[in-house]
C-alpha cells in the first residue's frame, strides 16, 4: 500500500510533465511556422561559440533589438532547431498579423467544436427539451 502511495503520484506528475513537453514543442513548431511564413530568416547555430550564445538567450520569445539603427526581431530556439529566427520590422508586423490570424481561426474550430458537442450531448439542453421539459 505505501508504494501506491509514491508510484502514483510520482506516475501523475510524470505524466503532467511529458504533457506539458508535448504542448510546448506543439507551441514552437507552430511559432516557428508562423515566423518562417512571415519571413523570418532561420541562422543555425554551428561552433560552438554559436551554440553557447544561443544558449544564453531568451528561449521561445520573440525579442526585439536594434542593430545598425534597423529594429531586429529574433527567436531562440536552443532545443528544437537550435537556432535564431531573426526578421526585420516588415517580417515582425507579418508574423503579428498571421498570429492573430492564427489564434482567431483557432477559436473558431473550439467554438465550431463545442457548438457540435453540444447539438448531440442529451441532457440540459439536449433531447429532453430544455430546463421546462417540454
Amino acid at each position: 500500500m505505501t508504494h501506491l502511495r509514491i508510484v502514483v503520484p510520482a506516475f501523475l506528475a510524470l505524466s503532467f510533465l511529458v504533457g506539458c513537453a508535448a504542448i510546448k514543442t506543439e507551441e514552437t513548431v507552430s511559432t516557428e511556422s508562423l515566423l518562417s511564413a512571415a519571413g523570418f530568416k532561420m541562422v543555425p547555430a554551428t561552433t560552438p561559440e554559436e551554440k553557447d550564445m544561443l544558449n544564453s538567450l531568451t528561449p521561445n520569445k520573440v525579442q526585439f533589438s536594434v542593430k545598425d539603427n534597423k529594429p531586429l526581431y529574433w527567436y531562440a530556439d536552443p532545443a528544437e532547431c537550435g537556432c535564431v529566427w531573426t526578421g526585420d520590422q516588415d517580417a515582425y508586423n507579418r508574423y503579428e498579423r498571421l498570429l492573430v490570424e492564427s489564434n482567431i481561426a483557432e477559436e473558431q474550430q473550439e467554438t465550431a467544436e463545442m457548438m457540435e458537442e453540444a447539438e448531440f450531448a442529451p441532457g440540459y439542453w439536449g433531447w429532453m427539451g430544455g430546463p421546462w421539459g417540454w
